[in-house]
């Protein structure tokens, strides 16, 4: 098989990638599962009615289911505190899905193109963790600016908290009938 790369992209670059789009899928498909066990419904209804939301969108209607169905308050937190990670790998997600990549300033180094074809006049803008508010948070070049080792770390961390969030959930009983296994 022909080696594959696009631009700047290697073989190894498109793995990560691939992982990271993976473990954020794996992600969201157990929000949905809770989603249904908390419910009392089953996961096929529960992914029809969210199949149009994002992560963060799914992520917020768990919340929202939980805070409705009055989930004791310490599963709620330990579930933000578990999705807390992925979500703030969200930026990262949505480059890596919605951006084309260059090479970064510094050896070895990849970044989404966008960051170098805004006008002068327009930053990026990114809101809180918790949705539309009169507080922004200025996105900063340098967080947008990857090595193989950064993706790689990405990978590890989404990889071992989602170990540690099924094993919770298996502890607590919110573990779903079905769900994917690392």
């Amino acid at each position: 098989m022909k080696t594959l790369s696009i631009g700047c992209l290697s073989e190894r670059h498109l793995l990560l990638f691939g992982a990271i789009i993976q473990w954020f899928a794996r992600y969201e498909l157990l929000m949905q599962q809770i989603m249904a066990k908390v419910a009392g419904s089953d996961t096929a209804a529960i992914i029809l009615l969210t199949a149009g939301l994002d992560f963060t969108g799914k992520r917020q209607a768990l919340l929202d289911l939980m805070r409705h169905r009055a989930v004791p308050l310490d599963q709620y937190d330990r579930i933000y505190d578990y999705l807390t990670p992925p979500h703030t790998l969200t930026p990262l997600r949505n480059d890596i899905a919605h951006a084309a990549w260059i090479p970064g300033p510094v050896h070895d180094a990849i970044q989404p193109d966008w960051i170098l074809r805004l006008p002068p006049s327009i930053k990026p803008w990114r809101s809180d963790a918790e949705g539309p508010s009169d507080k922004f948070i200025e996105r900063d070049e340098d967080k947008n600016i990857y090595t193989l080792d950064d993706l790689g770390a990405v990978v590890e961390t989404l990889a071992e908290n989602h170990a540690l969030f099924l094993d919770y959930l298996r502890k607590s009983g919110l573990f779903p009938e079905v769900t994917v296994e690392n």
